[in-house]
Protein backbone atom coordinates (compact mmCIF):
# COMPACT_ATOMS: atom_id res chain seq x y z
CA UNK A 1 0.00 0.00 0.00
CA UNK A 2 1.24 3.29 -1.36
CA UNK A 3 1.29 6.37 0.96
CA UNK A 4 -0.93 9.50 -0.10
CA UNK A 5 2.08 11.61 1.30
CA UNK A 6 5.14 12.09 0.43
CA UNK A 7 7.49 12.55 3.82
CA UNK A 8 10.31 15.20 4.07
CA UNK A 9 13.80 13.53 4.00
CA UNK A 10 17.38 14.61 3.91
CA UNK A 11 20.48 12.14 3.04
CA UNK A 12 24.26 12.88 3.66
CA UNK A 13 27.34 10.99 4.19
CA UNK A 14 28.72 7.99 2.71
CA UNK A 15 28.75 4.58 3.57
CA UNK A 16 26.00 1.68 4.25
CA UNK A 17 22.77 3.41 4.38
CA UNK A 18 21.47 4.23 8.14
CA UNK A 19 18.02 5.94 8.61
CA UNK A 20 17.10 7.86 11.77
CA UNK A 21 13.43 8.65 12.61
CA UNK A 22 12.58 11.60 15.43
CA UNK A 23 10.47 11.42 18.72
CA UNK A 24 7.66 13.62 19.21
CA UNK A 25 7.96 17.39 18.95
CA UNK A 26 10.78 17.29 17.29
CA UNK A 27 11.88 16.76 13.33
CA UNK A 28 15.06 16.55 11.30
CA UNK A 29 16.77 19.44 12.72
CA UNK A 30 16.86 18.47 16.28
CA UNK A 31 19.51 16.06 15.63
CA UNK A 32 21.09 16.87 12.20
CA UNK A 33 24.49 18.63 13.59
CA UNK A 34 24.79 15.35 16.03
CA UNK A 35 24.30 13.10 13.05
CA UNK A 36 26.36 15.47 10.25
CA UNK A 37 29.18 15.17 12.86
CA UNK A 38 29.11 11.49 14.23
CA UNK A 39 27.56 9.33 12.09
CA UNK A 40 28.12 10.85 8.94
CA UNK A 41 31.89 10.27 8.76
CA UNK A 42 30.98 5.83 8.77
CA UNK A 43 27.00 6.12 7.05
CA UNK A 44 24.81 7.50 4.55
CA UNK A 45 22.54 8.90 6.52
CA UNK A 46 18.87 9.73 5.73
CA UNK A 47 16.65 11.80 8.16
CA UNK A 48 12.90 11.00 8.06
CA UNK A 49 10.18 13.31 9.02
CA UNK A 50 7.50 11.96 10.19
CA UNK A 51 4.04 12.99 9.20
CA UNK A 52 2.75 16.75 10.37
CA UNK A 53 6.54 17.10 11.94
CA UNK A 54 9.38 19.64 10.33
CA UNK A 55 8.38 19.74 6.68
CA UNK A 56 6.61 16.96 6.12
CA UNK A 57 2.89 17.09 5.42
CA UNK A 58 0.16 16.11 7.57
CA UNK A 59 -1.93 12.90 7.10
CA UNK A 60 -5.59 13.30 6.46
CA UNK A 61 -7.21 10.07 7.20
CA UNK A 62 -10.20 8.65 6.09
CA UNK A 63 -12.86 7.58 8.60
CA UNK A 64 -12.22 4.02 9.44
CA UNK A 65 -8.23 4.23 8.48
CA UNK A 66 -5.97 3.01 10.53
CA UNK A 67 -3.47 5.74 11.63
CA UNK A 68 -0.61 3.64 12.61
CA UNK A 69 -0.60 2.08 8.98
CA UNK A 70 -0.70 5.05 7.91
CA UNK A 71 2.09 6.42 9.26
CA UNK A 72 4.13 3.07 8.79
CA UNK A 73 3.14 3.64 4.81
CA UNK A 74 4.47 6.90 4.93
CA UNK A 75 7.76 6.00 6.26
CA UNK A 76 8.28 2.71 4.32
CA UNK A 77 7.57 4.88 1.44
CA UNK A 78 10.90 6.70 1.75
CA UNK A 79 13.35 4.18 3.54
CA UNK A 80 15.74 2.78 1.12
CA UNK A 81 16.10 -0.80 -0.13
CA UNK A 82 18.41 -1.99 2.52
CA UNK A 83 19.36 -0.01 5.45
CA UNK A 84 20.09 0.27 9.36
CA UNK A 85 17.50 1.95 11.31
CA UNK A 86 17.10 4.25 14.42
CA UNK A 87 14.59 5.20 16.17
CA UNK A 88 13.53 7.70 19.11
CA UNK A 89 11.19 7.51 21.54
CA UNK A 90 8.05 7.26 19.15
CA UNK A 91 10.78 7.07 16.48
CA UNK A 92 11.80 3.53 18.00
CA UNK A 93 8.34 2.65 18.04
CA UNK A 94 7.69 3.24 14.47
CA UNK A 95 11.26 1.66 13.76
CA UNK A 96 9.93 -1.21 15.51
CA UNK A 97 7.01 -2.39 13.45
CA UNK A 98 9.29 -1.92 9.96
CA UNK A 99 11.68 -3.65 11.40
CA UNK A 100 9.48 -6.33 11.61
CA UNK A 101 7.67 -5.86 8.77
CA UNK A 102 10.35 -5.68 6.18
CA UNK A 103 12.82 -7.82 7.43
CA UNK A 104 14.54 -8.06 4.20
CA UNK A 105 15.29 -4.17 4.42
CA UNK A 106 16.46 -3.60 7.83
CA UNK A 107 19.86 -5.15 8.57
CA UNK A 108 20.24 -3.11 12.16
CA UNK A 109 17.81 -1.67 14.32
CA UNK A 110 18.70 0.48 17.36
CA UNK A 111 15.93 1.79 19.58
CA UNK A 112 17.11 5.04 21.15
CA UNK A 113 15.28 6.42 24.42
CA UNK A 114 12.63 4.07 23.63
CA UNK A 115 10.31 1.28 24.62
CA UNK A 116 8.24 -1.41 22.81
CA UNK A 117 5.08 -0.19 25.23
CA UNK A 118 5.01 3.29 26.09
CA UNK A 119 1.84 3.41 28.53
CA UNK A 120 1.39 0.81 31.57
CA UNK A 121 -1.13 -1.41 31.23
CA UNK A 122 -1.54 -4.81 33.19
CA UNK A 123 1.43 -5.88 35.14
CA UNK A 124 3.90 -3.39 32.23
CA UNK A 125 4.84 -0.46 34.92
CA UNK A 126 7.82 0.28 32.95
CA UNK A 127 5.78 3.49 31.05
CA UNK A 128 4.03 6.69 31.60
CA UNK A 129 0.56 6.10 33.48
CA UNK A 130 -2.30 5.92 31.30
CA UNK A 131 -3.65 9.75 33.08
CA UNK A 132 -0.41 11.18 32.28
CA UNK A 133 -0.89 10.39 28.46
CA UNK A 134 -4.96 11.58 28.91
CA UNK A 135 -3.63 14.58 30.55
CA UNK A 136 -1.42 15.21 27.61
CA UNK A 137 -3.76 14.63 24.94
CA UNK A 138 -6.42 17.41 26.37
CA UNK A 139 -3.76 19.77 27.17
CA UNK A 140 -2.96 19.70 23.14
CA UNK A 141 -6.16 20.55 22.60
CA UNK A 142 -5.98 23.57 25.32
CA UNK A 143 -2.08 24.92 24.02
CA UNK A 144 -0.39 22.96 21.80
CA UNK A 145 2.60 25.59 22.29
CA UNK A 146 2.41 25.39 26.50
CA UNK A 147 2.31 21.31 26.14
CA UNK A 148 5.48 21.35 23.79
CA UNK A 149 7.12 23.64 25.75
CA UNK A 150 6.80 21.43 28.88
CA UNK A 151 7.52 18.21 26.73
CA UNK A 152 10.68 19.76 26.12
CA UNK A 153 11.76 20.57 29.27
CA UNK A 154 10.20 17.15 30.72
CA UNK A 155 13.17 14.71 28.61
CA UNK A 156 15.93 16.88 29.98
CA UNK A 157 15.39 16.60 33.74
CA UNK A 158 17.47 14.30 35.74
CA UNK A 159 19.92 14.47 32.75
CA UNK A 160 23.78 15.74 34.19
CA UNK A 161 23.79 19.26 33.64
CA UNK A 162 19.60 19.48 32.84
CA UNK A 163 19.82 23.39 33.75
CA UNK A 164 21.70 24.46 30.78
CA UNK A 165 20.86 21.81 28.54
CA UNK A 166 17.11 22.67 29.03
CA UNK A 167 18.06 26.19 28.36
CA UNK A 168 19.52 25.79 25.09
CA UNK A 169 17.13 23.18 24.11
CA UNK A 170 14.37 24.83 24.44
CA UNK A 171 15.61 28.58 22.56
CA UNK A 172 16.40 25.76 19.53
CA UNK A 173 13.47 24.36 19.67
CA UNK A 174 11.79 27.70 19.57
CA UNK A 175 13.24 28.76 16.11
CA UNK A 176 12.05 25.77 14.44
CA UNK A 177 9.17 24.49 12.76
CA UNK A 178 6.52 23.90 15.17
CA UNK A 179 4.51 20.71 14.42
CA UNK A 180 1.30 21.24 12.83
CA UNK A 181 -2.05 20.13 15.34
CA UNK A 182 -2.68 16.83 13.38
CA UNK A 183 0.84 15.41 13.95
CA UNK A 184 1.10 15.80 17.49
CA UNK A 185 -2.45 14.47 18.05
CA UNK A 186 -1.68 11.25 15.66
CA UNK A 187 1.43 10.79 17.73
CA UNK A 188 0.11 10.53 21.09
CA UNK A 189 -2.86 8.51 19.99
CA UNK A 190 0.56 6.33 18.41
CA UNK A 191 2.42 6.54 21.97
CA UNK A 192 -0.49 5.35 23.73
CA UNK A 193 -2.11 2.52 21.62
CA UNK A 194 0.82 0.93 20.21
CA UNK A 195 2.20 -2.34 22.00
CA UNK A 196 4.95 -4.57 20.43
CA UNK A 197 6.07 -6.42 23.34
CA UNK A 198 4.35 -9.56 22.00
CA UNK A 199 6.03 -8.80 18.58
CA UNK A 200 9.45 -8.24 19.37
CA UNK A 201 10.34 -11.93 19.53
CA UNK A 202 9.68 -11.36 15.82
CA UNK A 203 12.17 -9.33 14.39
CA UNK A 204 15.13 -10.51 12.96
CA UNK A 205 17.42 -7.69 12.58
CA UNK A 206 20.23 -7.59 15.37
CA UNK A 207 18.96 -5.08 18.03
CA UNK A 208 20.46 -2.08 20.27
CA UNK A 209 17.89 -0.51 23.03
CA UNK A 210 20.10 2.56 23.82
CA UNK A 211 18.74 4.04 27.12
CA UNK A 212 18.81 6.99 29.43
CA UNK A 213 20.26 6.14 32.88
CA UNK A 214 17.73 9.24 34.06
CA UNK A 215 15.31 9.16 31.62
CA UNK A 216 11.86 10.01 33.12
CA UNK A 217 9.78 8.73 30.16
CA UNK A 218 11.17 5.35 29.62
CA UNK A 219 12.12 4.10 33.08
CA UNK A 220 15.85 2.65 33.40
CA UNK A 221 14.09 -0.53 35.29
CA UNK A 222 13.00 -1.79 32.15
CA UNK A 223 16.01 -2.80 31.29
CA UNK A 224 15.36 -6.13 33.14
CA UNK A 225 12.08 -6.41 31.04
CA UNK A 226 13.74 -5.83 27.56
CA UNK A 227 15.80 -9.45 27.56
CA UNK A 228 12.50 -10.99 28.84
CA UNK A 229 11.13 -9.72 25.37
CA UNK A 230 13.52 -9.97 23.09
CA UNK A 231 16.73 -12.12 24.47
CA UNK A 232 18.66 -11.88 21.59
CA UNK A 233 19.25 -8.00 21.68
CA UNK A 234 21.76 -5.80 23.24
CA UNK A 235 21.05 -3.43 26.02
CA UNK A 236 23.11 -0.70 26.43
CA UNK A 237 22.71 2.69 28.83
CA UNK A 238 24.11 6.32 28.47
CA UNK A 239 24.84 7.15 32.28
CA UNK A 240 23.80 10.16 33.55
CA UNK A 241 21.54 10.79 30.26
CA UNK A 242 17.67 11.35 30.21
CA UNK A 243 15.67 11.23 27.28
CA UNK A 244 17.47 12.90 24.64
CA UNK A 245 20.96 10.97 25.13
CA UNK A 246 21.94 12.56 21.68
CA UNK A 247 21.98 15.79 22.92
CA UNK A 248 23.25 15.69 26.57
CA UNK A 249 25.73 13.45 25.84
CA UNK A 250 26.62 13.14 21.88
CA UNK A 251 30.06 11.75 21.84
CA UNK A 252 28.84 8.43 24.19
CA UNK A 253 25.69 7.75 22.36
CA UNK A 254 27.32 8.18 18.85
CA UNK A 255 29.98 5.84 20.24
CA UNK A 256 27.89 3.01 21.10
CA UNK A 257 26.19 3.43 17.88
CA UNK A 258 29.04 3.30 15.57
CA UNK A 259 30.22 0.17 18.16
CA UNK A 260 26.91 -1.54 17.17
CA UNK A 261 26.77 -1.16 13.45
CA UNK A 262 29.94 -0.84 12.70
CA UNK A 263 31.01 -4.12 14.23
CA UNK A 264 28.26 -5.66 11.32
CA UNK A 265 29.74 -3.71 8.35
CA UNK A 266 33.81 -5.21 9.31
CA UNK A 267 33.10 -7.55 11.74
Amino acid sequence: MKSSIKLHTETFGQGESLCLIHGWGAQNAVWRDWAETYLAPHFEVTLIELPGFGASPKLELQDGSDLNQAWLDSVADVLPSKTHLLGWSLGGLIAQQLAQAYPERINRLICLASTPCFVQAGNWKWAVSPELMSNFIKALGLDSWGLLSRFWKLQLQGSDGARQLIKHYTSQMKTRNLPSFAGLLQGLELLRDIDMRQKLVLIQAPTLWLLGEKDPLVPPEIIKQLPVLQPKAKIEMVQGAAHIPFFSHPEQTAHQINTFLLGEVHG
